[in-house]
């Protein structure tokens, strides 16, 4: 085994599985409004069109602060503004059990939103850092999987507490936000102490494979053409940006309005209970491991990464209109959803190669901040235009408006010049 070899090895040994854990919980806290809606809406007594625009008033709030957040991050390092971020968003998450109407909903869903704008693109200004580019396809893609595995583990999970429902008299939704969003609050002294700022600090790198690590990194810093000398607020001018940012936009109308909304469209289409709902919602989300850990592989392997990118993002808004034309056949309408959901989670990992190829220190902050604030925008867009658009449990118009959606980030994602 060569020193890349092993160093890749303690990497990905030593990194990914807390990281990964850490975006495992934020994906819980972020998406278990979906099955809390089962029964929380109700209890509210608010309606498909306020629900959608509560569960994505969440991306209001991380558009405001994603740019500053991830500016002092880049200024403050990684370990104590990642362990702050969990630390107060855990506890806002918490706070999501005490609502008791929809513009309350509202407040709170914003407020998390501020809260957790940093700690994505953090952790991908965090990744872009450690890992060299041979091994950067994979470790995005790794982070991102665990987003498909909180989604697979976390409906079930959610799922179960939802039957606690009276517990100590509790509403069972009560239950989902209280015991999901307490782990976040945990977890923030453990990144505290293992998520260092440099190569050079921690204790598992050997000398020589340090140097050989901070060596390859400044190597490739070099090579990028918008390094830190570029003046941060300079980055909002370039094209690049923008166009990243809209190829983001888009996939997102698509992802989040699949995300937020599967549970309920799962129970249109089967009419189970809330437990199977549950878990047929996890379905889709281990299609998407399978199909992720596939594409990273290849697309490290490749230097052109945009194929990576464009190509699924088709082909999973082919699998949305194919959903609605088996809407009466559930078997069949699953598979096309878990089609699509793998397909807007496997671009995500060569995606970010993009910005990361091109910008470096602050400037690289800033210009990831600036892509993860405005493509998240269609965190609020997707879960909302679908219920806007849709009727009681016919969900076509809203899979006709989220697939044209993604068929125009496929198109933008052709259009990048890759070297």
């Amino acid at each position: 085994m060569n020193i890349q070899q092993q160093v890749f090895k303690k990497l990905f040994g030593r990194l990914m599985p807390l990281i990964m854990f850490l975006y495992f919980i934020s994906f819980v806290d972020r998406a278990n409004i979906g099955i809390a809606s089962l029964t929380m809406n109700q209890d509210l007594g608010i309606g498909t069109a306020a629900y959608g625009f509560g569960a994505g008033l969440f991306f209001i709030g991380y558009f405001l602060f994603g740019l500053p957040s991830n500016v002092i991050l880049a200024r403050l390092g990684a370990r104590r503004w990642i362990a702050a971020i969990l630390f107060v968003w855990g506890l806002i998450s918490t706070s999501t059990m005490f609502v008791h109407n929809a513009v309350e909903l509202y407040i709170v869903r914003f407020v998390l939103g501020a809260a957790e704008a940093g700690f994505y693109p953090g952790i991908i200004y965090y990744l872009d850092h450690w890992f060299p580019l041979q091994a950067k396809t994979r470790a995005f893609s790794y982070f991102h999987m665990s987003l498909a595995i909180s989604m697979c583990i976390g409906n079930v999970l959610s799922g179960v507490i939802l039957g606690m429902d009276g517990l100590a008299g509790l509403a069972g939704w009560q239950w989902v936000f209280l015991c999901e969003g307490l782990p976040a609050v945990l977890c923030s002294f453990v990144a505290y102490r293992v998520l260092l700022d440099s190569p050079r600090d921690v204790s598992w790198l050997t000398d020589e494979e340090k140097d050989w690590l901070v060596q390859k990194l400044a190597g490739e810093r070099a090579t990028k053409p918008m390094g830190s000398s570029t003046s941060m607020w300079s980055v909002c001018t370039k094209p690049q940006v923008w166009h990243f940012a809209l190829i983001y936009t888009t996939l997102n109308i698509g992802f989040y309005g699949i995300l937020f909304w599967l549970p309920q469209i799962v129970k249109g289409m089967a009419g189970t209970n809330n437990m199977i709902t549950s878990i047929l919602s996890a379905i889709p989300w281990i299609t998407a491991i399978v199909v992720m850990g596939f594409v990273a592989g290849y697309a490290d392997r490749s230097h052109k990464k945009k194929k990576f990118v464009a190509v699924p993002i088709f082909l999973g808004a082919l699998g949305l209109l194919a959903g609605t034309y088996f809407h009466n056949y559930p078997v069949l309408a699953l598979a096309c959803l878990s089609l699509s959901t793998a397909c807007c989670e496997c671009p995500v990992g060569p995606f970010w190669t993009f910005p990361s190829r091109m910008f470096d220190g602050v400037t690289g902050a800033a210009a990831i901040a600036i892509i993860n604030a405005i493509g998240n925008l269609g965190g609020f867009f997707g879960p909302y235009l679908f219920g806007l658009v849709s009727t009681g449990s016919n969900f076509t118009t809203g899979f006709v408006v989220l697939a044209s959606m993604m068929i125009i980030s496929s198109i933008l994602a052709i259009l990048v010049k890759e070297k």
